[in-house]
């Protein structure tokens, strides 16, 4: 209890004595701020991305894709699979007993950006049934495409950010003009990054093209089981099931980790920089408090304390230091809209990020103080008595 009791009011001296070091002090945490914003900023592209791939998951849905495949941009199938996979247990019919199964069809074709730069843009194609499968797609200008003719609908956010995509302009694909006769409302999911067609109509126009994936509405989450025992039951099919979140989480993989890794590359070189103001601040502490540290030390005071009195103050300056990035990052890019990949994403800032932001300026705290509370701890009492 006698060491909590010295612990303590040797925190409560060091924070006291913080005004009058408050040039060093602003630097650390100016530092630390900005370490915690750019972090902060840039985990929420990677969130932004996963939120993306998962908002619209619905647990009746799976997808059947390449056996070998990562996700469907890599994944080929024949029409022979999909014939297979209409008559498996746990598949869903409609009132008209057809069962909600329906291939399809993903590539990329280029856009011109409002802005004149190049930009992909996904196009999707998909069965008869698909509308019952992505229940989120809706058309709120012109109409629907009819399947057999060369027409596609557009997500509101494609049509505002490329040229050519508008209600009655024609896209070219592999050569073909595409006439657009309808806009959908932004869906929140990759929908909203995508012109969608009719799938056969679609591949008479890419002679090469396969299905890429068959998606599969379930009668109900409790039948994915049996749906993929019979899947893997069938020896001619060489194929991958995977829930929906599987599917999505596969695809976005990649960028994830790509985004992750770039933010705390970025965030490590600069938390370096703001490891060593903390540790130049920390110095300027110690040097400034020798004859009171030493006075302390003479009257009793253990080591312990004063190393954690130091590595405290080396903390003190952290949290509200990063509190403080956290809260620009969230003002200034939550929910804003970027583009990455070729895919339109809203930035967001969660509790999550935070909490990492949060753990990075602590440890940054307690890595810029560690080597001045060493040095105070082992100050000789007898040589800093004699300091001026």
């Amino acid at each position: 209890m006698h060491a909590f009791r010295q612990m303590f009011a040797l925190i409560a001296a060091a924070t006291r004595s913080i005004p009058e070091r408050l040039g060093a002090s602003l630097v650390t945490v100016i530092g630390i701020t900005t370490v915690v914003a750019v972090l902060v900023t840039m985990l929420a592209l990677g969130r932004g991305v996963e939120q993306l791939a998962l908002n619209t998951n619905r647990p009746d849905r799976v997808g059947v894709i390449a056996g070998g495949s990562s996700s469907a941009l890599n994944s080929a199938l024949d029409r022979s699979t999909y014939d297979k996979i209409l008559d498996k247990p746990g598949v869903k019919h409609d009132a008209q007993g057809k069962p909600i199964v329906a291939p399809t069809f993903i590539t990329i074709i280029d856009g011109i950006t409002r802005k004149n730069q190049r930009g992909p843009i996904g196009f999707f194609s998909a069965g008869p049934q698909w509308r019952q499968i992505w229940t989120n797609v809706h058309v709120v200008e012109g109409r629907y495409f009819q399947p057999g003719l060369h027409e596609l609908i557009v997500s509101q956010r494609i049509r505002n950010r490329f040229k050519g995509v508008g209600l009655g302009d024609s896209v070219k694909a592999n050569g073909i003009p595409w006439k657009i006769v309808g806009v959908y409302k932004d869906t929140d999911s990759f929908f909203d990054n995508s012109l969608v067609g009719d799938l056969d109509t679609v591949l008479t126009s890419f002679p090469q093209a396969t299905y890429t994936s068959i998606s599969v509405i379930l009668d109900s989450p409790a039948s994915f089981q049996t749906f993929r025992n019979a899947v893997a039951a069938d020896p001619t099919l060489n194929v991958t099931v995977q829930t929906d979140k599987e599917a999505d989480e596969a695809v976005i993989k990649g960028q994830r980790s790509l985004l992750d890794f770039v933010s705390y590359f970025i965030g490590t070189l600069m938390g370096i920089g703001a490891a060593c103001a903390a540790l130049s601040s920390l110095y300027a502490a110690v040097d400034a408090r020798t004859r009171e540290i030493a006075t302390l030390r003479a009257i009793g005071f253990g080591s312990g304390p004063v190393v954690i009195s130091v590595l405290a103050e080396g903390l003190i300056l952290a949290i509200p230091s990063a509190l403080l990035g956290a809260a620009i990052a969230w003002l200034l890019f939550n929910g804003d809209a970027v583009v990455t990949g070729g895919l339109n994403i809203h930035m967001a800032v969660t509790t999550h990020e935070v909490l990492i932001a949060l753990g990075w300026a602590l440890a940054i705290g307690i890595v810029g103080g560690f080597l001045p509370a060493l040095r105070a701890a082992d100050m000789p009492v007898a040589t800093a008595l004699r300091a001026t």
